[in-house]
């Protein structure tokens, strides 16, 4: 949160002497990977003439992903999950905040003030009723959640328009507290101004940024959570319940310390690996006692496996009780999908089909989505923050990832996530590298990609993929990170809501320590893509070779134990400023003095890569 980096800031002086891991605001991955695609469909429907909605109007987002529904919502601003709201009204909540539908952070916020950033904003309503039918507007607000809190000067706004009139501000809420439960908002619409067909509500909110001071650290910001939204007549100041039992959460992965392992992985070795339990996490709104039906059906959405089904559960819930139920769920996940599976989990809460309780029929579904294909993940793919190590001094730390393969096989690359980040402070650049295990942390280095910078992805799959130059043959732990090249925090996603910093190591000054942050770094290890049909693996092994004169002034030549076919030269940077073919007497007249680093290329092996200092 940004009173929590204002203090960081404050310590720079001391970053010097201790660098360290940090968190920071974040970007939005789910709308990375999905607004591409999803505004190239809905193109060639902005001009279409919108329809008056008639009451009730009713939204709790059980129905939406990522962006609100268009059948009820003009705009797509503001973001559908349910990861950054804290206790929910119901499963699904939509969020403000300060990016824009593309899940980059608005430009024109400021970090010393506010300004408006997202809109949410009503198709026309036909509120041609009279001023005794009793109309009430209604909904709950969440300041911050499990996301960052807004600060005094930010604040979330409902305005109404009319045909007539312009939007005229009707509520606020003001920032500078963090809210951990919803707070239940009752406005009355007595206004005869705006009792006419037409009529439109929006929320909107006012964003800043955190302090500029670091660039690479400004990202998303200042989150409003909203839910429960209902419009409707013959309703009072008093009703303030809803007839409603509904899920607060989703499944969650049904892998032990995973959120995905590669398929063809999975089925050679999947013992102990699937948990046999699944929890309903839901509640009741009402002051009534009901008993609910609880079901849950898993669907092998790529084979044709017959699946698992569980549809005679039954247990009272009392009023206002939430339940946190675990089942039994005998089924590990079987399929005759080749290179990768897909497997539907669909819970259900049934009670009684009452028609005051139709609106709410969507909040009784999840479906959470088990998937297997060619990476390993602990994330479940939403970063709530962002994380790296930052600090005067800390240029050329490394940060390390632990994973230990179900099967032996052909690591390729890696799908790594970077928060998007105002005027791309985060774009510094870093080498790729591949460790050995050492007893539990990092050993010796087997592979390193130098000149590799974060990008930004809006791609269907969401993260960018990394290759690796030469593919490496893995079949026991190995750890995938990189080498920072500057002081900047290369601010990587984050997810809070899964643990394995347990298997994260940072090296700021010369040794591997474990991970004091609890949460997940959203980087995947890439296996079993389709070999060349001449590759045949082997155990990748880096190789020293030796630069002399080290330090040089204007020529340097390379011995080598196997033959390679160049010598590529970078900066400090990582920029490669210099190719040469030759092995000896290599020109580095035009150098500056300064340190560089030095990489052989070769078609059969893996050269570790070697500091040159220049000096004339």
């Amino acid at each position: 949160m940004k009173r929590h980096l204002l203090l960081i800031i404050l310590l720079f002086p001391f970053l010097g002497l201790f660098g360290q891991e940090v968190l920071t605001n974040f970007g939005n991955l789910t709308l990375q990977k999905y607004s591409k695609d999803y505004f190239n469909k809905i193109s060639q429907k902005n001009t279409m003439e919108i329809d008056t909605l008639d009451l009730p109007f009713f939204d709790d987002f059980a129905n939406s992903f990522v962006y609100p529904d268009s059948t009820k919502w003009m705009d797509k601003f503001a973001f559908v999950s349910n990861d950054y709201a804290n206790d929910p009204v119901s499963y699904g909540v939509v969020t403000l905040d300060a990016i824009n539908q593309y899940g980059a952070v608005y430009t024109h916020l400021p970090s010393i003030s506010s300004s408006i950033a997202d809109f949410l904003t009503s198709k026309p309503i036909n509120l041609e009723v009279a001023v005794a039918d009793s109309v009430y507007l209604s909904f709950y607000y969440q300041a911050g959640g499990n996301g960052n809190d807004p600060e005094l000067r930010d604040s979330l706004v409902l305005q109404f328009k009319s045909p007539e009139s312009e939007w005229t501000s009707i509520w606020h809420a003001g920032g500078g507290e963090a809210v951990d439960t919803f707070k239940l908002v009752m406005i009355p619409v007595i206004d005869e101004q705006w009792l006419i067909k037409g009529f439109q509500f929006r929320f909107l909110n006012y964003a800043s940024v955190s302090s500029a001071y670091e660039p690479s650290w400004v990202s998303n910001t200042d989150h409003w959570n909203v839910d429960y939204i209902k419009l409707d007549t013959a309703r009072v100041y008093t009703d303030t319940l809803a007839n409603d039992v509904a899920f607060i959460l989703n499944f969650r992965s049904m892998l032990i310390g995973y959120e995905s392992v590669p398929w063809n992985h999975y089925k050679l070795n999947h013992d102990g690996l699937v948990e046999d339990s699944l929890t309903f996490v839901y509640k009741n709104s009402w002051d009534d006692t009901y008993n609910v039906n609880r079901q849950v059906q898993i669907f092998d959405v790529l084979g044709t496996d017959a699946g698992y089904s569980m549809l005679d559960d039954n247990e009272n819930i009392y009023p206002f009780e939430t339940i946190e139920y675990k089942r039994a769920i005998p089924y590990y996940f079987n399929s005759d999908s080749e290179d990768s599976a897909r497997f539907m989990i669909k819970g259900f809460l049934k009670t009684d089909l009452t028609a005051d309780r139709y609106i709410y029929r969507w909040n009784d579904t999840v479906r959470y989505y088990q998937n297997f294909e060619n990476y390993y993940a602990y994330d479940d793919g939403t970063a709530e923050r962002g994380y790296g190590i930052t600090g005067q001094n800390t240029a050329y730390a490394s940060l390390a990832y632990q994973y230990t393969p179900l099967a032996a096989d052909t690591l390729y690359g890696v799908y790594i996530y970077f928060n998007q980040v105002m005027n791309e402070g985060n774009r510094k650049y870093f080498f790729l590298n591949v460790w050995a295990d050492d007893n539990g942390t990092p050993g010796d280095t087997i592979f390193q990609k130098i000149g590799v910078i974060p990008e930004y992805s809006d791609e269907v799959n969401g993260f960018l993929y990394y290759p690796l130059d030469t593919a490496i043959y893995i079949d026991t732990t190995f750890y995938i990170g990189w080498t920072k090249t500057t002081d900047d925090m290369l601010n990587c996603g984050f997810d809070l809501n899964r643990v394995s910093n347990q298997h994260l190591f940072l090296n700021i000054s010369g040794t591997w320590q474990a991970s004091q942050i609890e949460g997940a770094l959203m980087v995947r290890p890439v296996f079993g893509y389709e070999p060349l049909d001449t590759f045949v693996p082997q155990i990748s092994q880096t190789l020293d070779f030796e630069i002399y004169p080290n330090p040089a002034g204007d020529y340097i030549s390379i011995s080598a134990l196997t033959n390679f076919e160049s010598v590529e030269i970078y900066d400090a940077t990582g920029k490669l400023i210099l190719t040469s073919f030759d092995k000896s007497d290599i020109d580095v007249s035009e150098l500056l003095n300064g340190m560089y680093f030095i990489k052989l290329r070769s078609d059969t092996d893996i050269y570790k890569t070697q500091k040159l200092l220049i000096v004339k």
